[in-house]
């Protein structure tokens, strides 16, 4: 029995229609502004699509690490939906559907040099391409928007094991593994897995030696080491995603990638009770029943993978495939455990699957294989429903960090998003028990304080507001921002000296402080004092110069000091910063009018 191209090619649409239908409600998400979307979203406006700036902006900003192929691709999507969030979405999904192509590509080619009949071959290949399409853990790589490096990362990452695999061009696989680089850092490794298939199934060190094999993917190796010494850089410093020194010593970092060892797998084969967030467990040591239990497993699995390397060689390559890809993103490095680590690594321990379901196969009377058949169906509509209902949750940011409280109570960074997000909105009554809670949580953070007293405010509530104010500005004497919001917050009880003393200890930590200036020349300008106002204004400007409603306050103190070209000039750019700023129209027009 021979499979024609024809067929092979057929499949594959027939995989990559499938995907996009299962995976399309999510293009009705919207963007998710607490998790990186919106700075996508506004670099790309900022470059207006893929233009020279764009390229620019991609290839030279490395935080949180170094991902110019997906930046370039969102600033394509701006060029093509502008705001329109479909769009940006629908572009995952179809990115998915291909790697899910590719995926049954890799696998037809890499099950084409062991010893499998062609039904065989070709029903675990469709069933490795459909697990890594329709699985629930995919979902956070394909409904997020930046998800979009996972996607694309993955994409060259499969086209260059299989470009290997099929024996293509060395300038081929090459160039493959760099565009897989330069999506996401999780490449680096890869080189090690190709090593992986040298030993099984392709069996090349009984014929080269491990000598020349490494010698031949020496510049990849090199490549990779580049890769990952940046990005450990990038990523060490503030705001990246590298768990700092100081928070967890060595041990502490193995035993999380042992528990991320163990996750994935076991989420791989029981997907129940996903969070689109799990929360960073510090403090972890050996004598806690997670860490012990991941510890040993991770033990059993690596002493029986080296032990029957010769017998069972498929268990040592997938077992150490998997290790490698989940390596860069587990918590020996990464800040914790997210679905979207297993997007490409679930790869490898599929194929394992595959190949002991087609034991099983073999081995198994008519009944026993009508079973096989029955439950693997059975596995896969339970995967299905478990995907589409988990595309909802990332629909909006409240959906998300709701989901995630729901599952984690205690969750830190729930709670402050849910405070912050309902803000936002003007629900400040909602946001009154999150940031409780969230104060309850870390006591010792002084944000915690900074935001329920920001609700407090809201809630006409000042005098608690104050106290949470002061709480912050006690545990960080050098928080300028709870400075400024404690001198206004003192401003509305008619405390205008108290106010005062609050902005000008806040220019004393940061004498660039827009704000602090902004509002000390408010309080000049009530007063009379329009020279020390005017002087106040052009500080804040000097810092921040779209500061609008600095703009328009400065032209209200010219146009009292007579200065009224000068005064035109800074409702003209307040407009031109908000150009639905009523009283600025109002102002300027009677100018006008009067000149």
């Amino acid at each position: 029995m021979t499979v024609s191209w024809k067929t092979l090619v057929g499949v594959a649409l027939v995989i990559v229609a499938a995907t996009v239908w299962l995976y399309w409600p999510s293009v009705h998400g919207g963007f998710l502004t607490g998790m990186d979307d919106d700075e996508y979203l506004r670099q790309a406006a900022r470059c207006n699509g893929l233009t020279w700036n764009a390229v620019k902006w991609a290839f030279t900003t490395t935080q949180p690490y170094y991902q110019p192929l997906p930046r370039l691709s969102h600033a394509l999507d701006y060029q093509m939906w502008r705001k329109n969030a479909a769009g940006h979405h629908a572009t995952s999904v179809v990115v998915h559907a291909l790697n899910a192509a590719l995926v049954f590509g890799f696998a037809w080619a890499l099950l084409g040099t062991v010893s499998l009949t062609t039904g065989e071959r070709l029903a675990m290949a469709l069933g490795v391409a459909v697990v890594f399409a329709i699985h629930p853990l995919q979902v956070e790589s394909v409904a997020w928007m930046s998800g979009r490096t996972q996607l694309l990362g993955t994409t060259f990452g499969i086209g260059c094991v299989w470009a290997y695999v099929a024996g293509a061009r060395r300038w081929a696989v090459w160039g493959l593994f760099v565009a897989s680089l330069l999506c996401k850092p999780m490449a680096v490794l890869l080189p090690f897995v190709m090593l992986a298939i040298d030993y099984f199934p392709l069996r090349r060190y009984e014929q080269l030696g491990w000598g020349r094999l490494l010698r031949e993917k020496a510049v990849l190796i090199g490549l990779g080491v580049a890769a990952t010494v940046a990005a450990l850089i990038a990523e060490a410093r503030k705001g990246g995603l590298m768990i700092p020194l100081e928070k967890a010593p060595l041990w502490e970092r193995v035993l999380l990638m042992f528990q991320s060892l163990v996750f994935y797998p076991w989420k791989l084969v029981w997907p129940a009770g996903l969070s689109p967030v799990y929360p960073l467990r510090l403090g972890v040591s050996l004598g806690q029943p997670l860490a012990f239990a991941s510890t040993v497993c991770v033990a059993i699995v690596t002493v029986l993978s080296v032990r029957d390397r010769r017998r069972t060689p498929v268990l040592a390559v997938s077992w150490a495939s998997y290790v490698m890809l989940v390596l860069p993103l587990s918590g020996l490095v990464h800040a914790g455990i997210a679905p979207r680590h297993a997007y490409l690594a679930m790869l490898p321990l599929l194929l394992l699957g595959g190949g002991a379901a087609v034991s099983v196969w073999r081995h198994s009377a008519t009944v026993a294989r009508v079973g096989l058949v029955g439950g693997l169906a059975c596995a896969l509509c339970v995967f299905g429903l478990l995907t589409r209902r988990l595309i909802p949750v990332w629909h909006d940011d409240e959906t998300l960090w709701r989901t995630v409280l729901s599952k984690f109570p205690d969750s830190s960074a729930a709670n402050r998003s849910l405070v912050r997000l309902l803000l936002d909105q003007g629900r400040s009554g909602e946001a009154l028990d999150y940031a409780q809670r969230w104060v309850e949580i870390v006591p010792e953070l002084e944000d915690a304080h900074f935001d329920l007293g920001s609700v407090l405010v809201r809630l006409g509530r000042l005098p608690d507001a104050v106290e949470e104010y002061e709480e912050a500005v006690r545990i960080n004497p050098n928080d300028v921002e709870a400075y400024v919001n404690l001198g206004s917050t003192f401003l509305q009880m008619g405390g205008v000296q108290a106010a005062i003393e609050q902005y000008e200890q806040a220019l004393r930590i940061n004498p660039d402080s827009a704000a602090a200036h902004g509002n000390l020349g408010a309080i000049y300008q009530h007063m009379g004092k329009l020279p020390e106002a005017v002087e106040q204004y052009q500080h804040a400007l000097r810092s921040e110069p779209d500061y609008v409603e600095a703009h328009y306050n400065l032209g209200l103190a010219l146009e009292k000091l007579g200065r009224t070209p000068e005064a035109i000039a800074e409702y003209q750019q307040a407009l031109k910063l908000q150009p639905d700023l009523a009283p600025a129209k109002n102002a300027l027009t009677q100018l006008q009018a009067g000149q």
